[in-house]
């Protein structure tokens, strides 16, 4: 048996001069729904694209994670940079960093300690479900200031989705200062359930309409003033 929670993302940076509350409060408004191409679970049955079946892990996976970006399509990182100049080493280089910073399927084996994702660390407690903690400390850089400490941040039952906001800004790079950059974390996780085995589907045939859990959700909003 293979748990599975989807999750729904959202990330926004923004310049100075382009931040304001009005800024903020467009990137609050998520559609009633999509067409994915991601994957879902449906009677015990976790649907998968059939790129994804030699994903290392995945077969004898604990724990399997969807994640839906918005405005975010591989496909289109893939082709934007294959049309570019750069040498092939530069742009495979590129390509991967985009790519491993938006997976869209993460898989955990025996979740007997805190498994790591983005800006999260999940772990399977003991009433068979899952903790989802902040991991501020290994994504200082990615999230900014404010410091926090890392901290639980829900538990992630069955009907019950959890809405996450953080935010934060940095005035640097890694090779240096630059303009003030503001960050906006926004994140719904839904604990689908269990899937007792794993089917892969052509691309054509794994599109699924789903809808976003606007309503119905535990809002955590840990983000602050910035200025």
């Amino acid at each position: 048996m293979t748990h599975v929670i989807q999750i729904f993302k959202s990330v926004e940076r923004i310049e100075k001069l382009d931040y304001s509350t009005e800024s903020r409060q467009l990137l609050d408004k998520w559609g009633d729904s999509f067409v994915s191409k991601t994957g879902y679970l449906t009677d015990s049955t976790l649907l998968l694209p059939i790129n994804k079946e030699q994903e290392p892990d995945l077969k004898t996976a604990d724990l399997v994670i969807i994640q839906d970006i918005n405005g975010f399509d591989p496909f289109l990182v893939e082709k934007s940079w294959d049309k570019t100049n750069w040498p092939s080493w530069f742009k495979n280089s590129r390509k991967n960093d985009v790519l491993s910073a938006n997976r869209q399927l993460i898989c955990f084996n025996r979740l007997l300690r805190k498994g790591t994702f983005e800006i999260f660390k999940i772990e399977k407690n003991e009433s068979g479900t899952f903790d989802l903690h902040l991991n501020y400390s290994a994504n200082e850089f990615h999230i900014g200031i404010p410091k926090r400490d890392d901290h639980k941040i829900a538990e992630l039952k069955l009907g019950k989705p959890i809405r996450y906001k953080v935010n934060g800004k940095s005035d640097f790079t890694m090779t240096g200062r630059k303009q003030r950059t503001f960050v906006e974390y926004d994140y719904i996780f839904e604990y689908l359930g269990q899937a007792d085995k794993m089917e892969f589907r052509d691309l054509n045939k794994i599109g699924k309409t789903k809808s976003i859990p606007t309503d119905n959700y535990k809002l955590v909003d840990e983000r602050k003033i910035l200025k």
